[in-house]
């Protein structure tokens, strides 16, 4: 997947950790197997090449993600779109941090784009694309998902107490022994190292999104990786958000939604998420590297 993924966990004596471990690091292979967009051999890309012919078969794992970020692009007015690959995979070809090597193709890329054109049938478990050419990326949401699978394949094994970390991404079981929870530090913006917020998280999961390493010029303007239809592709690489929800599925779909729809406009999507925690934050000028925290209240705040 691209990522490093680590695994922290109390492991009661009569448990095999290497055996455990291994289980659901094995997982994560097979996740990679099928929601990658990096892998020519992937699911992903098995359904980018027929589902436009016909109804194509996919697995419970693939339909369960994709019917999530389908969700997330109708509660968010597409600002989160899982059909933007044929965009993604361009602007990140040349490698972060570098001119795009071919602007005119990005307006042809946004062309063909669109989650209004999937059509999911959860029931046949069967994947159209309406429209010939549509990619999938699935990188917005499904690093939690895999962190949340990671969990359950250790609880199943007979390891409750556990955190793991998927790039990033962080799912949290029950707490260490004697413990309230886990202590996670979240490093949003600025140098890296330098931490903004300090969580304490049980049987929860957290996910942020930001460009401080992740991002493409486009011409002499900086372009988060996290790009948005509104505004030409070019989200704000000086704003991070942060999201606290029930489990990594939730928070990292989230989280990049949040950043691609920009603070200003976050009540449209946090309308349907009165139980999530959301912590913002902005660079200012590098002069005086000023910071802003914000936190959404909710009713789950404590």
């Amino acid at each position: 997947m691209g990522v490093v993924v680590r695994i922290e966990a109390f492991v009661p004596p009569e448990v095999n950790p290497a055996r455990v471990f291994r289980a659901a690091f094995d997982r994560v292979g097979d996740l990679s197997g099928k929601l990658s967009s990096y892998r020519d051999d992937s699911e992903l890309r098995h359904v980018e090449r027929n589902a436009w012919r016909s109804p194509t078969s996919v697995s419970a794992d693939f339909a369960r993600v994709l019917g999530r970020a389908i969700e997330l692009a109708r509660q968010s007015d597409g600002a989160f779109d899982p059909t933007l690959g044929r965009v993604t995979r361009l602007v990140r070809a040349g490698g972060w941090g570098e001119a795009l090597s071919e602007p005119s193709a990005l307006e042809s890329a946004w062309k063909l784009t669109g989650w209004q054109h999937v059509e999911l049938d959860p029931e046949s478990r069967t994947v159209f694309f309406c429209r010939r050419g549509l990619q999938i990326d699935l990188g917005g949401i499904a690093k939690g998902f895999v962190a949340d699978e990671m969990l359950e394949a250790l609880k199943s094994r007979g390891i409750s107490q556990a955190l793991v970390s998927v790039g990033g991404d962080i799912a949290a079981g029950a707490p260490p022994p004697g413990k309230r929870g886990w202590k996670v530090a979240i490093d949003q913006i600025g140098d890296r190292g330098d931490s903004e917020i300090q969580l304490l998280l049980r049987h929860q999961a957290v996910s942020t999104s930001g460009s401080r390493e992740r991002y493409f010029l486009l011409g002499d303007q900086m372009c988060s990786h996290v790009v948005a239809r509104d505004d030409a592709s070019c989200t704000d690489v000086s704003t991070a958000v942060s999201v606290v929800a029930s489990s990594g599925l939730v928070a990292d779909g989230l989280a990049t939604g949040l950043l691609a729809l920009g603070q200003g406009r976050s009540n449209v999507l946090m309308s349907h998420y009165p139980d999530v925690r959301v912590y913002w934050a902005s660079q200012g000028p590098a002069a005086g590297r000023q910071t802003q925290q914000l936190v959404l209240p909710t009713e789950s705040q404590r």
